[in-house]
C-alpha cells in the first residue's frame, strides 16, 4: 500500500541562518512520501531558492510580502498532500514525526488534525531542558471536541500539527491579522473539528531570545479577541447561546491579559459583562 503524500509548508522573510536545517529535518523523515514547499513571503534577498534547490522534494515559490496568514494560505493553495503540516524556518521536525501522525490520521477517521508537544531548543540547536505543550494533568483536555476548554485560552504548539486537508476547504488564514492569526485560526477549527494529541515532543521550537519576534510583542495582540469574535459570525455561526457564550469568554480572556501584560485596570462590573458580553469583546481595544 503506498503512503498518502504530506506537504510541509515551510514560510520564510528575510531570515537564512536556520532555514537549510529546518529542510534537513523534513527531508530527515522515517517517512518518506513528502513534498516540502517553501513560500518566501517577499524577502530582500533570495537565499531561500539555492538552499530549496539542495533537496529533490523541495518546490520553491515566492510572493509578495503579505505576512505570516497570506504565505500559509499560499502554500496552502499549492500543496498536493491529502495531509499539510507548518514548519517555521527556524524550528525542527524530529525524525519519527510525521511517521506517527499519519498513522494516527488512517486509524482514526474522525479526527483531522494530530498535534504534540515540543522540545526547545536555543540558536545552536541544543535542547534547554524545557518542553512546551500540555501538562500532565490536562492532556486530557487536549484531544478531541476541544473547543470550549480552549477559548482564548490555549491553541496548537506551532511546529507540530499535522491536518486533513479538508481542514482548509472550510477555513484559512485570516490575512487582515499580522499577530495572533495562529490563535484566531484554530479557534475557529476547534469549532468544527475534533483533534488528537500526542504526549511526547515530535518536534523542535527554537527560542532564540529574538526580541523582534512577533510573538513576543504583546501589544500587538490587543483587539485580538474582537478579530476572533468578527470571524465566528463570517463563518455562520448564527445560534445566539452559543455567540453569547463565545463573546463572553473572549471578554474575559481579553479583560485579563490587558491587565496582566498592558497594566490596564480595567474596571468592568461582572453584571454590566453578563448582561452585555458582545459590547465588551468588541471593544477591548478602546480600554
Amino acid at each position: 500500500m503506498s503512503q498518502p503524500l504530506v506537504s510541509v509548508i515551510v514560510t520564510t522573510y528575510n531570515r537564512d541562518e536556520f532555514i537549510e536545517r529546518t529542510l534537513i529535518s523534513i527531508d530527515n523523515q522515517t517517512y518518506k512520501n513528502i513534498e516540502i514547499i517553501v513560500v518566501d513571503d517577499g524577502s530582500k534577498i533570495n537565499y531561500a531558492e539555492k538552499i530549496c534547490n539542495k533537496f529533490n522534494n523541495c518546490k520553491y515559490y515566492f510572493k509578495n510580502n503579505g505576512g505570516l496568514a497570506s504565505a500559509r494560505n499560499y502554500g496552502i493553495k499549492k500543496a498536493k498532500g491529502i495531509y499539510i503540516a507548518f514548519l517555521d524556518d527556524d524550528d525542527l521536525f524530529l525524525p519519527h514525526k510525521i511517521e506517527v501522525q499519519v498513522a494516527i490520521l488512517l486509524q482514526k477517521k474522525d479526527i483531522y488534525c494530530v498535534h504534540s508537544s515540543a522540545s526547545v531548543i536555543d540558536g545552536n540547536d541544543n535542547l534547554t531542558g524545557e518542553i512546551i505543550g500540555s501538562s500532565k494533568e490536562k492532556t486530557h483536555k487536549r484531544s478531541g471536541n476541544v473547543f470550549w476548554n480552549a477559548l482564548g485560552v490555549w491553541v496548537v504548539k506551532s511546529p507540530t500539527p499535522l491536518f486533513r486537508k479538508q481542514v482548509f476547504d472550510k477555513i484559512l488564514f485570516d490575512e487582515t491579522i499580522k499577530v495572533g492569526e495562529d490563535v484566531d485560526f484554530y479557534q475557529r477549527m476547534f469549532y468544527f473539528f475534533n483533534i488528537y494529541y500526542v504526549n511526547e515532543p515530535l518536534s523542535m521550537y527554537r527560542d532564540n531570545d529574538d526580541s523582534n519576534r512577533l510573538s513576543k510583542k504583546n501589544e500587538k495582540y490587543i483587539g485580538l479577541e474582537s478579530k476572533i469574535f468578527s470571524n465566528f459570525i463570517k463563518m455562520g455561526v448564527k445560534n445566539p447561546f452559543t455567540l453569547y457564550k463565545i463573546a463572553l469568554q473572549l471578554a474575559k480572556v481579553g479583560i485579563h491579559k490587558k491587565k496582566v501584560f498592558y497594566n490596564k485596570n480595567m474596571k468592568v462590573s461582572n453584571w454590566k459583562l453578563y448582561l452585555n458580553p458582545f459590547y465588551y469583546v468588541m471593544n477591548l481595544d478602546k480600554y
